[in-house]
């Protein structure tokens, strides 16, 4: 079964979020890009942005 576009919705947000997290402070005092957005934090973002555009489930 496919994933509703909500749920794909909140999946692809919350990938982002914790990314974008990670870009700033890295996780358990390690990693982290002291700020800068990885490319890895742009395809997220880039995702994100796809499933926005798609028409909304009837």
């Amino acid at each position: 079964m496919t994933a509703s576009r909500a749920e794909r919705l909140e999946t692809a947000s919350r990938d982002l979020l914790n990314a974008l997290t990670y870009d700033d402070s890295g996780a358990g005092g390690r990693g982290g890009n002291g700020g800068l957005i990885s490319r890895d934090t742009i395809a997220k973002a880039d995702q994100l942005r796809l499933i926005l555009s798609e028409k909304p489930d009837a």
